[in-house]
């Protein structure tokens, strides 16, 4: 029984110290008055719209949109950019080919504003096994 008073006391305590350090906290904030409202800043529309780059590998092209993607494995990025008619296309836009995108966010999409693309590179040829050397016929020795 003394046990169960001696912790009903110290929970007590507990909660008297957390409410009192609760309303000190409100108290040193103004108390029950109502907080100020903060000035509002006039909010921008949009970020300008800051111009980005993105270099990769063409994995889908179509006329309206340019998939790119970077890296393998965990570190694979795959990025898909807008295409329209005031994109500048330089070089032919092919699946698996390198590109260079120059893109700005629009609406939260990503817009190219210019693509430099390179073809991709044809496959290495499979190299032909050298032709074996013919032995030379060791003479024995009589």
């Amino acid at each position: 029984m003394r046990k169960l008073v001696v912790i009903l006391a110290v929970v007590a305590l507990v909660f008297g110290l957390v409410g009192a350090s609760s309303a000190y906290a409100q108290g040193k904030k103004g108390g029950a008055k109502a907080p100020k409202a903060k000035e509002a800043k006039p909010a921008k529309a949009a970020k300008a719209a800051k111009p980005g780059k993105f270099s990769g590998t063409i994995s889908s092209v179509s006329d309206s949109s340019l998939s790119v993607t970077t890296g393998s494995g965990a570190t694979k990025k795959d990025e898909t950019f807008v295409l329209n008619a005031q994109t500048k296309k330089e070089g032919n836009l092919q699946n698996g080919g390198k590109a260079t995108v120059q893109y700005k966010i629009d609406g939260g999409n990503k817009v190219a504003t210019s693509v430099k693309a390179s073809p991709p590179k044809a496959a290495k040829a499979a190299k032909a096994p050298k032709a074996a050397k013919p032995k030379a016929a060791k003479e024995k020795k009589k």
